[in-house]
């Protein structure tokens, strides 16, 4: 039987609203975010050069950078080649004319060999961190159950398959209508990390959500619909909320979509409970 509490979903929502902005607004996690805006973004081909040279790395820096950060490259360290674009020098103001103005879009003239860092080459200060732990203590064996038997009512293959070729960081996804969960997880982060694919395939598969919030919208109807059950997933979900949406903007902006993900897996649940 589905665990019916006095607090309501909406009321829900509004409790994990607070709990993330309580994170967002705190200063371990502008520390973070701040560390984080310094690695650069890099091009797909840079992102391969990486991965070419080092598999492993995780944040990726020049020299001054991590410096500037109080970390230093270790002695006898190789850097990791990539290419850095040359732009030509921008004219002055007085030889370009009011129509070319918004003509001109930059473009590298040419590129350069730089060598770069994984963090795991360098010592020094640790940098800001910003923990989302792993999920373990009690488990809801009914809406483990619930979640696997409505998942294959909707044509959805779930699998627990090892994994080990991924990041271990991925838990989960959904992707073509598959939903793969990580076995070597304790149980209760792969039931949070089942019900937060499963709101994956309503937030795009039913209801064609724009991906661009789909994690912020996942991570938040998981911990609705897990409390729901009694399963409480507030210790991961409000960090990884906070980190995907990084402004209470964006999670506010969602609510809307977090609701209706949130009443249409319930709603399909309580139908899987009475054809059981």
């Amino acid at each position: 039987m589905v665990y019916h509490p006095k607090i309501t979903s909406k009321d829900l929502v509004m409790k994990l609203k607070e709990g993330v902005e309580r994170l967002v607004d705190s200063r371990e996690f502008r520390e973070y975010l701040t560390a984080m805006s310094k690695f650069h973004a890099y091009s797909i081909s840079n992102q391969i050069l990486i991965l070419l040279q080092k598999p492993n790395a995780t944040h990726v820096a020049g020299f001054v950078r991590w410096k500037e950060w109080g970390r230093w490259v270790k002695f006898g360290e190789t850097g990791i080649a990539i290419q850095a674009p040359i732009f030509a020098p921008k004219p002055k103001p007085e030889e370009i004319e009011e129509e070319e103005e918004l003509a001109i879009a930059p473009s590298p003239i040419w590129f350069k060999v730089v060598y770069v860092f994984d963090i795991s080459q360098t010592e020094g200060k640790p940098l800001p961190e910003f923990e989302v732990p792993v999920l373990t203590g009690a488990v809801s064996e009914e809406l483990f159950a619930d979640l696997l038997s409505l998942m294959k009512r909707k044509g959805v293959q779930v699998s627990f398959q090892s994994r080990p070729q991924l990041d271990p960081s991925t838990k989960g996804h959904y992707m073509h209508g598959e939903i793969w969960v990580r076995p070597e997880e304790p149980k209760a982060q792969q039931l949070k990390t089942l019900t937060h694919e499963v709101a994956h395939y309503y937030s795009e598969g039913v209801f064609h959500i724009p991906r661009r919030d789909a994690e912020t919208i996942a991570e938040s109807a998981a911990y609705v619909v897990g409390a729901n059950y009694g399963f409480d997933t507030g210790v991961r979900s409000f960090p990884y909320v906070a980190l995907w949406a990084q402004d209470k903007k964006v999670l506010n902006d969602n609510l809307e979509s977090i609701h209706r993900v949130v009443d249409a897996v319930l709603r399909d649940l309580g139908r899987v409970k009475k054809e059981d």
